[in-house]
């Protein structure tokens, strides 16, 4: 319980509505007492010589009553359901924006269905406790409240007698509530798997296809999905049972009642109104006593659910924000200075990815850098937008160190093309133009033309408009990389980063490309990794990586003249394409 203690801020935010609400149920329990005692007065009135009059008036008082109860039960639901469908809202909203906060470490370990999981099923069972659960405990606790004060002031002594049941239920409620928590965090914990399966499989359903390993994954759907039907019948059964039990001991509670109240009418110490009375109380006692089995239910729910969403929003970012006013970012020429550089992974302190770079690139330079693979080129430029964060050492922008300004504003000035692209299931326009601070369609025609997929877009039937599948699935491995770089220049940077973003094209588009971009974007640094060699030789400054320390530096020339590793990667490459020509 003590963790939804964190839903106290959700909850202060529509007071106003909880408040109403709160008042409506008191309204409408208090309504709700007070019509039972005119079927009492009129059930003694036709004991006697009675006026018709006198009935009617006491049923008319009574089906007031019990539509003003009816009234502000609508009210209650209007005010605490309605409050509790906003705060779902602003949950889910600060949710994912925690998400988009995160950094790329927690996404390296974290399932993306799991995050989808708690994102709609746990975020239900808290809203469900926002909702019916603060609701019918409320309403639960007036109406006992409410229903025994009437039935003390009838009878003490049958109210005794109804409550005999008591310590039992309330020892139950605290034993089968225990057990109801751990089942219900065990089922959420399945529904995770299952989604997590179904999002891999969904994603990933081109190489199922293609390994024909469909029966092996719905075979792995349906353990998971038979486990998960195993856990809710545990629970149902459960729940069947304690809503058996619960209904038992009301129906338990009538026998003592009716026993003692008849004995009491025989004896004249009691009416027949006022017994009759008395069991409507009983009676109007039956649902809130069974509502307790099912409000247990949706809170130990929604108590395991809170769990589950606090470790998300307990995971912090690892970039410390800055709020510095920064200068606008058309006054940065993009010049870059590596200082002492010194970066590895959690738990690797003694195989560092990145041993003392230094590093400067001066403003609309061309730089590419190579290595083996493993050398660290990845992520040594991954540091610039502080995708991961140096351990020592300092990165500085225009002169200024990058951890001084808001990301926000850092990540404008860079466009990154990754090693792995990906591709929004939109149009090719919006794909190129996301985000970008030019919303003109020159720019996207422009980018694409620098990017070499202007031509290939317009053999499409539907041009920009065209429609992509998921991650791009209609486009070819090139075309794709192509959109990516496009969509990087559309964004017009101070700074673009090609990590290794031209593999998937051949060597003649990729050296078109290049040009292109000195070309046309003569004032933006560009960093460029990339093993292809035909390439990176154009370029003002070659950086060559080993085992994450640079041990090479210079132009294509000046590197080939030294005859040390990049040397030794040139003439491989022309060995390789020399062999290739010839077979």
């Amino acid at each position: 319980m003590k963790n939804l203690l964190s839903l106290k801020p959700y909850l202060l935010r529509y007071k106003k509505n909880l408040w109403s609400g709160f008042l409506f149920i008191v309204l409408t329990n208090l309504f709700a007492v007070i019509a039972p005692n005119y079927i009492g007065r009129a059930i003694d009135t036709m004991n006697r010589h009675f006026e018709l009059v006198d009935v009617l008036w006491d049923a008319g008082l009574y089906f007031l009553f019990a539509l003003l109860s009816g009234v502000f039960l609508f009210l209650v639901r209007q005010n605490i359901i309605v409050a509790s469908r906003l705060i779902e809202f602003d949950l889910k909203n600060d949710y994912y924006q925690h998400l988009q906060k995160l950094p790329r470490r927690f996404y390296n370990t974290t399932n993306t269905g799991d995050l989808i999981s708690r994102g709609t099923n746990d975020l239900n069972a808290i809203r469900e406790f926002l909702g019916p659960g603060i609701m019918y405990s409320l309403n639960t606790f007036f109406r006992l409240l409410f229903a025994l004060i009437a039935m003390l002031a009838i009878s003490p002594k049958l109210t005794l007698f109804a409550l005999l049941p008591a310590p039992i239920l309330s020892y139950s409620v605290y034993k089968i509530g225990s057990s109801m928590q751990k089942r219900s965090k065990s089922i959420q914990e399945s529904y995770a798997a299952i989604t997590n399966l179904v999002q891999e499989n969904l994603s990933g359903i081109r190489v199922v296809k293609s390994y024909t390993r469909e029966s092996f994954e719905i075979n792995r759907f349906e353990i998971l999905n038979k486990e998960y039907y195993h856990k809710n019948l545990s629970l149902g059964k459960l729940q069947a049972l304690f809503f058996a039990f619960l209904t038992s001991m009301t129906a338990f509670s009538l026998l003592p009642v009716i026993w003692v109240g008849g004995i009491n009418v025989i004896n004249k110490s009691m009416t027949v109104g006022g017994i009759a009375q008395f069991i409507v109380y009983v009676s109007m006692l039956s649902w809130p006593i069974i509502s307790i089995g099912w409000v247990t239910s949706i809170i130990q729910r929604a108590a395991s659910a809170q769990v589950r969403l606090n470790e998300i929003f307990s995971a912090k970012p690892d970039i410390n924000e800055n709020e510095n006013e920064i200068p606008a970012i058309e006054s940065f020429s993009g010049s870059l200075s590596f200082r002492n550089i010194r970066f590895n992974y959690p738990g690797q302190e003694k195989n560092p990815i990145l041993k003392n770079v230094t590093l400067n690139i001066a403003a609309g330079s061309k730089v590419a850098i190579v290595g083996a693979t493993g050398s660290g080129k990845t992520t040594l430029v991954n540091l610039i937008p502080r995708l991961y964060e140096a351990v020592e050492g300092s990165i500085l922008l225009d002169g200024r160190d990058i951890r001084s300004f808001p990301l926000k504003t850092l990540r404008e000035l860079i466009g990154f093309v990754p090693q792995v692209n990906f591709l929004f299931s939109d149009t090719i326009d919006h794909n190129i133009n996301w985000g970008s601070r030019d919303e003109e369609a020159d720019a996207v025609i422009e980018a694409s033309r620098i990017a070499m997929l202007y031509d290939d877009v317009e053999d499409f039937p539907d041009g920009f408009e065209t429609m992509l599948g998921e991650k791009g699935i209609n486009l070819s491995g090139g075309q794709k990389q192509r959109a990516c770089i496009a969509r990087a220049i559309a964004w017009k940077p101070r700074i673009l980063v090609l990590d290794d973003a031209l593999s998937a094209v051949d060597t003649d588009t990729e050296a078109r490309i290049f040009e292109a971009l000195l070309q046309k974007l003569p004032d933006t640094t560009i960093l460029l990794i990339s093993h292809r060699i035909s390439t990176v030789k154009n370029c003002d400054c070659i950086v060559v990586l080993k085992e994450g320390a640079i041990v090479e530096q210079g132009t294509h020339e000046e590197l080939i003249a030294e005859q040390h590793l990049y040397a030794e990667l040139y003439n491989q490459q022309l060995l390789e394409e020399e062999i290739l020509s010839i077979s």
